[in-house]
């Protein structure tokens, strides 16, 4: 590849020098007027020649000047085009006062393809990106060396800070035709001993013309070192004298030192990933003050080898300010004493600004300034804050607002919805036209339509609402779904090396309508499961049906059949059926719910393995059900809470049967969402039980006592990785595993999304702690089985849940007197 033509200056002098070897009769660099006789082109190859003489300006018959601004504008014109490297007019030939002018060009070679060699780190389709010429297209050194920058610009943001690239140019040198394709061979044009080959479709319209096209391209090779990877040596700070250097590091999430014993960090320097932790460096001052903190520059040194970099970075911090006096203006409604404790900042404060924002805008418990006005109808609401120095460590702050019109609810309209109907998502809404707007009450319905699990819960937040205002009092609402499978087929698998493979097969249709069951859309829950155990050990069979929306109040009604039978250490079956019926509540707050149900069995004792009382029992059973759940979203809920407490009653001096026990459970999940990302959340549960029996401990239900161990996929079983299935427990003079009274289990789990929709993928780490006690004298709640490990869930419809967990149980040896081990726990089918 030749380097690029001449400036226009020095063509044009160029010009005047062959002009005046030309002519004999008019002295050098004297103006004079000739004819145009004639116009050649020689030098093109694809450019017609005609096309570029026409471009020119110049046409045969034109009077001319030669030195003048003719010669210039016609040079500058071709330039212009972009396809040339060189240009020149010359006079080719003088009769008298007529000259005939040849117009020698010299093209840019046209591209045929870029080939990319020598990536490992940064993938082919993402460089092939940044390449913004394509087939056909002139091939510009300026333009190859700005997509080598940009490629560069890749590699810097991986962490390849020496990588280098080579751009390679080959021209045609054969072609060979078979009966399918046709082999083009390159040949250096540096060194003719470097040929590279390129195949062909015929079918792909390559005719022998394309071939000629072809030839006159030229085919580039991007030669890639990537060169080692350039880690952080060393990080200095100049200029802080608030927070020493470690300080400063520890607000980096990327941007890491290299030391011996951080073997999981790479310490790698991405450029991309320093310019967020600087980001988080500006945070991290604000938050505690200096208001004027400001990163002056950031040096890179590299160490000889070019393998580390030394990070310096040069700060500024400035003074701490504190909060001396807050002036509100413009308020009527609320007062400046209820206006500042929402604001939540007294005089000596510091000024934290993130926390100042988001009491003034928004925060996640929506008991900020703007959701006080937002929730009580004042849509217009805005507010305007200023800052004023008023000594160099104290700032006054003057707020203005302006309050605007009071709105009220006109329609509310609903759009995306092809299968739910609109009285199901209606009934689920808290914004009722002639209401006054609320924020708090929209964001409550998003959550409410998110919690169906109808519909894509992303795009429900990030687009779900729009205003549209009527007049200065009246705004229209309008959510937009949309929709998504929600249905399951309920196929599960789970697998322990105690009990083998488990699973069920079934259906569950979450969005069932009675009155008409293959159209669907009716909010209604109907369920069928067949569950087995490997073997005959167990198996179950359940039929369900279950209103959320009796007569279109928040009441719920349901029912479910079942039948069990199970073969392991004793020998059993049950059949019955239940009743629900359950209702929101409006107190303490409406995300409270209670249910209460009343359940009839039969106990069939067929073996009692030498501990329960062989023989059939009538079980009658009433239970009730507190809940609360405040969570934003049922698959992957990044905060909130749920709560659940039930209580069960059997037989005893109320009910009729001969099985009498009283019950209760207790749960609570907690959710926080780390990092300001819903997609990285931290997880806590706890899970307390306990059963008493008013009669014969024996006739009790084996499923209605509590087991521990394993992934949860055996009947009646809280699940504890890192231990085999049921592994936990009382163990009968057969060291067989029986029911326990008392059960009590704490989960904290790391979880992070990689994906939420449309298919939710997360990994999680773990650290669980539980045990079951055969009663609560015997009970030591500081005797609690300990495991931790990773794992991964995938939910995919209409299968369910993908998941597995490798847990390693450290009292594994008190449990089963085998060694602690990691252990693999799969399931499928199983919801989050």
């Amino acid at each position: 590849m030749q380097k690029p033509s001449l400036k226009i200056t020095f063509i044009y002098f160029l010009l005047i020098y062959f002009i005046a070897l030309s002519t004999s009769t008019f002295p050098q660099f004297q103006k004079s007027t000739y004819k145009i006789l004639g116009i050649n082109v020689t030098g093109n190859k694809t450019a017609d020649a005609q096309t570029i003489i026409a471009n020119t300006g110049l046409k045969v018959g034109d009077e001319i000047s030669i030195p003048s601004d003719q010669t210039n504008n016609a040079i500058q014109r071709l330039w212009k085009l972009g396809i040339f490297e060189d240009i020149q007019l010359i006079i080719e030939k003088k009769i008298d006062d007529g000259i005939f002018l040849q117009i020698k060009i010299k093209e840019y070679p046209r591209l045929e393809q870029f080939v990319i060699k020598g990536n490992d780190e940064v993938s082919t389709d993402k460089i092939n990106k940044e390449i913004t010429i394509v087939r056909g297209q002139t091939l510009k050194p300026q333009e190859v060396a700005r997509i080598i920058q940009k490629i560069k610009d890749l590699y810097t943001e991986e962490g390849y800070l020496n990588a280098k690239i080579t751009p390679k140019y080959y021209t045609f040198l054969k072609a060979d035709t078979s009966e399918d394709e046709i082999t083009v061979t390159w040949r250096n044009e540096k060194d003719f001993s470097d040929e590279y080959q390129t195949t062909y479709e015929l079918k792909k319209a390559i005719s022998f013309s394309s071939i000629e096209r072809i030839k006159e391209r030229v085919l580039v090779i991007l030669d890639i070192q990537e060169g080692e990877e350039v880690k952080i040596r060393k990080i200095e700070f100049n200029g802080n004298i608030a927070y020493d250097d470690d300080d400063l590091k520890s607000e980096f999430n990327d941007t890491k030192e290299k030391k011996w014993w951080k073997f999981w960090s790479s310490a790698n320097f991405k450029k991309d990933k320093f310019e967020k932790d600087k980001e988080l460096l500006q945070k991290f001052y604000l938050k505690n003050g200096y208001r004027d903190f400001v990163i002056l520059r950031d040096t890179l040194i590299y160490s000889e080898d070019k393998k580390f970099v030394d990070l310096i970075i040069d700060v500024y911090e400035g003074n701490q300010y504190k909060v001396r006096n807050i002036v509100w203006e413009g308020n009527t409604v609320y007062s400046d004493e209820v206006l500042s404790e929402r604001l939540n900042f007294k005089k000596g404060d510091i000024y934290n600004y993130e926390r100042f924002n988001q009491n003034l805008h928004y925060n996640e418990k929506q008991s900020d300034v703007s959701s006080l006005y937002q929730d009580n109808g004042y849509l217009a609401f805005s507010l305007e804050a200023k800052e004023q120095k008023v000594s160099d460590d104290s700032i006054d702050i003057i707020i203005k607002i302006n309050e605007g019109n009071r709105f009220k609810i006109g329609k509310v309209d609903i759009q995306g919805n092809t299968k739910t109907k609109d009285k199901v998502i209606r009934r689920e809404l808290f914004t009722v036209p002639g209401y006054y707007f609320s924020r708090g009450l929209i964001i409550r319905s998003l959550q409410q339509l998110a919690n169906l699990q109808y519909f894509n819960s992303e795009s429900l937040y990030k687009s779900g609402i729009d205003y549209r205002p009527v007049n200065d009092s009246t705004v229209n609402l309008i959510y937009k779904v949309e929709e998504k499978s929600s249905d399951y087929l309920n196929a599960s698998v789970g697998y322990s090396g105690a009990f083998g493979f488990s699973g069920a097969i079934g259906f569950t249709l979450t969005n069932f309508s009675i009155t008409e069951p293959f159209q669907m859309g009716g909010g209604q829950i109907l369920n069928f499961n067949w569950q087995f155990g490997v073997g005959n050990y167990y198996r179950t069979f359940s039929l369900g049906f279950t209103e959320p929306w009796l007569m279109d109040t928040p009441t719920s009604i349901g029912f479910d059949l079942f039948d069990t039978r199970q073969r392991y250490v004793y020998d059993m079956r049950k059949s019955g059926i239940s009743f629900r019926l359950g209702r929101r509540l409006t107190w303490p707050d409406d995300y409270f719910y209670v249910q209460g149900s009343f359940r009839f069995q039969y106990n069939d004792i067929i073996d009692g393995g030498g501990f329960y009382i062989e023989g059939l029992t009538r079980q009658y059973t009433i239970g009730t059900a507190i809940t609360r759940t405040d969570i934003d979203n049922p698959i992957f809920p990044s905060r909130g809470s749920k709560f659940a407490f039930n209580a069960e009653f059997s037989g005893g001096p109320l009910l009729p049967g001969n099985v009498d026990y009283y019950k209760f459970d207790l749960t609570t999940d907690w959710y926080k969402a780390l990092f300001n990302t819903n997609r990285i959340v931290l997880y806590a549960n706890t899970n307390l039980g306990y059963i008493h029996n008013l009669g014969d401990f024996k006739k009790i239900d084996p499923f209605d006592f509590y087991y521990m161990g394993g992934n949860g996929m055996i009947i009646a079983t809280v699940p504890l990785r890192g231990y085999e299935d049921r592994s936990l427990g009382i163990v009968d003079a057969g060291g067989n595993v029986i029911g326990s009274r008392v059960m009590v289990k704490y989960t904290f789990e790391l979880r992070g999304a990689l994906a939420l929709e449309p298919i939710p993928i997360y990994l999680l780490a773990f650290a669980e702690a539980g045990n079951v006690y055969f009663d609560i004298k015997q009970a030591n709640f500081f005797d609690l089985k300990r495991s931790v490990g990773v794992g991964a869930r995938v939910l995919i419809n209409p299968i369910g849940l993908l998941g597995f967990d490798y847990g390693y149980g450290f009292d594994r040896k008190s449990v089963d007197g085998k060694d602690p081990q990691w252990i693999f726990h799969f399931q499928f089918g199983k919801g989050f």
